[in-house]
């Protein structure tokens, strides 16, 4: 490598000076975050102990606080109560006071306390003598409340904070205070009590504004909590002392203290404070450590953030450095590399200043002028290109002071002064606040021996050229088709086929652009384009366009396009047009008959078969695929016999040919679908005939008449129904007719012998039938009856009155109606007495009307001296479920048959089974199922299993229509 500066491109030890500087850097950046890191923590550690403590101190002032309110609520207590005491030991115990006088004197006392809710007397046998709030007062029993039984069995007249007790008067948690009353021998007198409200200490403790998560205790010395706050009626009365006695006596005798505990996988700070007055009480203060430790958690987040940012932005400028401390060293890489290509380089590199002395020279310079470097350095540039002179070499500078770089062609003087000629890149260059003109300098001796020889061959090929042109102008002129040269989309060739065809002359033509034949030149782009695609992948074009003639007509025409060049298509197209606008005019007819027909045939909502004279599957519309469920791929060239056997004569039968001058073939046929249903079709099918009339094609349109049949089906079952209900009508009108005469004739016949026996016969016979008659008239009147109230029911003007009633005493009460019925057939009804009260709301006429309907059926149904069973459900539910309850009747008679175990519900509808036991009207299970569902109920029938019927009625509990 030459070089021929006085100062080095690359200072020495450049790059050991960078591996320093790096190294001291990331040095620099671990010791800054170890300090930051350990001043961090430092600085938690001490806000935290410094938190802790502030929380300790906290807590147990607060505890201070609220065991002096706590004893001066309760010394308040005791001192309110002490008049009352004296006053009745006075009196000679409770039992002697005077209830008025002793009421009006708690109620002013009350009055003054507002921590005490009432207080009240209790004689010596433990009942309440005078109660606070009240007058007269209610004699309720508290002998068995243990402050009670301490006051008398011991002399103690000290008052007593006693357990929490839910009040017997109110229900509500209170805190009792008592005191021993004594009469005037000593002996036990009875018992003053005052209540004391938590909900004072509960809102004075919410006054305080404490902390998230905190939890206060008031406790007595033995351990059992008086109150909490927040309230929680699971901790009352519980006595923390068992948890473990030891350790809490500990910090009981201890007086104040702070310790970390648990409580539902919570951290708590908890303050023990045992109160030092003449009460045994002691304050629990309970803390979230969270919640103490929020303002420390902020704080420690600020903290590690503001560490983290101060790092980051150490880390962002520590990165900074050590990038531009990598871009310097590649750019000395860079310099170095540049440098030894230059001084490398084959071709010769001058730098030369304003006055033209040559300042630097690569060795290809030493090379190929014979000039050693020492003597280059002496030269001027003009010396080795003599055709350049000053004023040139000046001109070039003011050049180059413009353009970034300039040619030019000159002969370079080599020793022994030879000639060469060269071409010169010239470039302005700064280097060292300096400024050069860089010369590249490249012989271009062969360059121009290659030039000359390519003019040579260029001459020598346009004259094949000319030749080759003259051959096929004459193959051009001879072609009927029109035929194009088309080169840069410029039309260059045309044959007289083409002046025929569009009007041009070749004059007028050449040198055209090639979308003077298109509509528009947009026209012509959007055409190129896929020509130009087919020519690349597959090497030629065949297509068919929209061209125009000289007088602006347009026509159709097939165009062929091939490259003149493969692989070149910049040197010209080979088109070749042909007019088809007749034959494509006839196809596109074509094409739209069978387009229309091919529309018509799929879109048809009937199936189409088209077969061959083969008869096989050569098309298929896709409404017969999706009925069938089958794919159009998988039925083309199958055979009907195949596919149906069964149902392919019916389709396409053999004799189809014969209908040539005949109707349309036309029958019914199933054909099964893909998931095995049998699909029924219309089917309507016929021949197709060549111009010889044989036999080409036949086809069948298929039309799917499944809603016709369900239809049909629906009508049928309509009829048999309409059948049915006429003929249930009729039944009923009959049972009726009958059911009416006979009490009628009944009635008219013992009238007419008591008419004819009056006077001639004794009393006792005309009451006998005094009693046919009423007896035949109260049957006809429960038919009427039934009448009008199916007629109530169906126009919703039932009126119901109800009410709480006892399901259980209302079936008794309608088996006690039935008494002479059962008793006729010497049927035992068993009603289970076991179950308890079922107290439900309804109206009892009516639910009685239902349960004797129930209990009618089941001894029409019941052989004689048989059982009827009556259960009872205490717990069920509903269809929409609601719980309910109710009862079943359950028979030993012949059963329901399983079709009619919901039309025996129905007017009008008797059991099939009827006929060979009773007869009725068929209207006593239609009304109890409508009162049922008026009540919100359900009734149901099902047979058991070891033969009967069993009719089971249910009635909600809470019924949405209940005032």
């Amino acid at each position: 490598m030459n070089r021929f500066f006085t100062l080095p491109l690359r200072p020495a030890g450049t790059a050991t000076s960078l591996k320093l500087l790096r190294g001291g850097l990331i040095l620099l950046y671990a010791i800054l975050a170890i300090v930051t890191t350990f001043a961090l923590i430092i600085m938690s550690l001490h806000d935290y102990q410094a938190t802790i403590k502030e929380a300790e101190r906290s807590s147990l002032s607060l505890a201070r606080s609220l065991d002096e309110h706590a004893t001066r609520s309760f010394v308040s207590v005791e001192q309110s109560m002490q008049n009352i005491v004296e006053n009745l030991n006075q009196f000679g115990g409770v039992d002697m006071a005077n209830e008025q006088q002793t009421h009006q004197v708690l109620q002013d006392k009350v009055k003054l306390a507002p921590q005490v809710r009432a207080i009240i007397t209790i004689d010596s046998k433990g009942l309440i003598q005078s109660h606070g709030l009240e007058y007269p007062t209610r004699r309720v029993n508290l002998a068995d409340r243990s402050y009670f039984l301490y006051h008398s069995q011991f002399q103690d007249n000290r008052p007593l904070i006693g357990p929490p007790i839910q009040s017997r008067t109110d229900g509500k948690w209170l805190i009792p205070v008592t005191q021993r009353i004594k009469k005037n021998n000593g002996t036990f007198g009875g018992v003053i009590l005052a209540g004391v409200e938590p909900q004072y200490f509960i809102q004075f403790y919410q006054s305080l504004k404490l902390a998230p998560g905190s939890h206060v205790y008031l406790l007595r010395s033995d351990g059992i909590v008086l109150l909490n706050y927040p309230f929680d009626e699971s901790q009352i009365g519980r006595n923390l002392r068992d948890i473990d006695p030891l350790l809490f006596e500990q910090r009981r005798l201890q007086g104040s203290s702070t310790y970390p505990s648990t409580y539902n996988n919570t951290q708590l700070l908890t303050a023990f404070h045992s109160s030092q007055s003449i009460l045994p009480l002691i304050i629990l203060i309970s803390t979230d450590r969270d919640a103490l430790l929020h303002r420390f958690t902020n704080d420690l987040i600020t903290r590690a953030l503001a560490g983290l940012s101060f790092m980051l932005i150490i880390s962002c400028l520590l990165y900074l450095l050590l990038k531009q401390i990598q871009r310097i060293e590649s750019i000395e890489k860079r310099l170095h590399l540049t440098q030894f290509t230059v001084d490398e380089a084959p071709d010769i590199i001058l730098w030369a200043s304003i006055s033209g002395q040559i300042c630097y020279a690569n060795r290809a310079t030493s090379t190929g002028t014979g000039y050693t470097p020492d003597e280059l350095l002496k030269l001027r540039f003009f010396d080795i290109f003599p055709q350049i002179d000053l004023i040139q070499w000046q001109e070039f500078w003011a050049t180059l002071s413009v353009e970034k770089r300039l040619l030019y062609t000159t002969h370079q003087i080599n020793l022994p002064y030879s000639q060469i000629p060269v071409e010169i890149t010239f470039s302005h260059i700064t280097f060292a606040e300096a400024a050069y003109l860089c010369a590249t300098v490249r012989n271009i001796s062969e360059q121009q021996n290659s030039e000359r020889e390519l003019r040579r061959h260029h001459d020598h090929l346009q004259d094949l050229v000319l030749e080759r042109t003259a051959e096929i102008r004459s193959v051009l002129d001879a072609s009927p088709l029109a035929i194009m040269l088309s080169v840069k989309g410029m039309i260059r060739l045309v044959n007289p086929a083409f002046e025929a065809l569009f009007g041009y002359s070749t004059a007028e033509i050449t040198d055209m652009p090639t979308d003077i034949l298109h509509a528009s030149a947009q026209h012509f782009t959007a055409h190129n384009k896929p020509i130009r695609e087919a020519i690349k992948s597959k090497g030629t074009f065949r297509g068919e366009m929209e061209l125009y003639r000289r007088d602006a007509s347009c026509f159709w025409a097939m165009v062929y396009a091939k490259e003149m060049v493969a692989g070149d298509i910049g040197k010209g197209l080979i088109c070749v047009i042909e007019d088809v606008s007749a034959p494509r005019v006839a196809a596109q007819a074509l094409r739209q008959s069978e387009r229309l027909k091919r529309t018509i045939i799929e879109g048809t909502a009937d199936g189409f078969i088209l077969i061959d004279s083969k008869s096989r599957i050569v098309d298929i519309n896709q409404a017969f695929c999706q009925q069938l469920g089958m794919s159009r791929n998988t039925l083309i060239g199958q055979q009907p016999g195949q596919l149906w056997p069964e149902h392919a004569n019916a389709i396409f039968p053999d004799n189809l040919s014969s209908h040539q001058n005949d109707s349309n073939h036309v029958e019914e046929v199933s054909i099964p679908s893909a998931d095995g249903k049998n699909l029924p079709f219309l089917v309507n099918s016929a021949c197709i005939y060549d111009e010889h009339q044989h036999l080409e094609y036949a086809f069948a349109f298929l039309t799917n008449i499944s809603k016709l049949k369900e239809v049909e089906s629906n009508l049928l079952e309509a009829k048999e129904a309409a059948e049915a209900a006429n003929m249930a009508k009729s039944v009923f009108l009959a049972n009726m007719s009958h059911e009416l005469r006979t009490p009628m004739h009944a009635i008219l016949s013992f009238s007419e012998i008591g008419q004819s026996k009056v006077g001639s016969t004794d009393s006792t016979n005309l009451i006998r039938y005094f009693e046919r008659i009423h007896s035949s008239g109260n049957r006809l009147l429960i038919l009427l009856n039934d009448l009008l109230d199916m007629s109530r029911l169906e126009a919703n003007k039932m009126r119901y009155s109800k009410m709480n009633h006892d399901l259980k005493t209302t079936a008794k009460h309608a088996s006690n109606e039935l008494l002479t019925l059962l008793t006729s057939k010497h049927i035992q009804l068993n009603l289970d007495a076991s179950a308890p009260p079922l107290m439900l709301f309804f109206d009892k006429a009516r639910i009685t009307q239902v349960i004797i309907n129930l209990f009618s059926n089941a001894i029409k149904f019941s052989p004689d001296e048989a059982k009827i069973d009556i259960h009872f459900i205490e717990d069920a539910r509903l269809s929409d479920g609601r719980a309910a309850m109710g009862l079943s009747v359950r028979d030993y008679g012949p059963g329901i048959p399983e079709g009619e175990l919901d039309l025996i519900f129905d007017k009008f509808i008797q059991s099939s089974r009827l006929n060979s036991h009773a007869s009725g009207t068929g209207l006593g299970l239609a009304i109890s199922r409508q009162i049922m569902t008026d009540h919100g109920g359900e009734i149901s029938a099902r047979n058991a299993g070891e033969g009967g019927a069993i009719i089971s009625i249910l009635l909600p509990l809470e019924p949405a229509d209940k005032p």
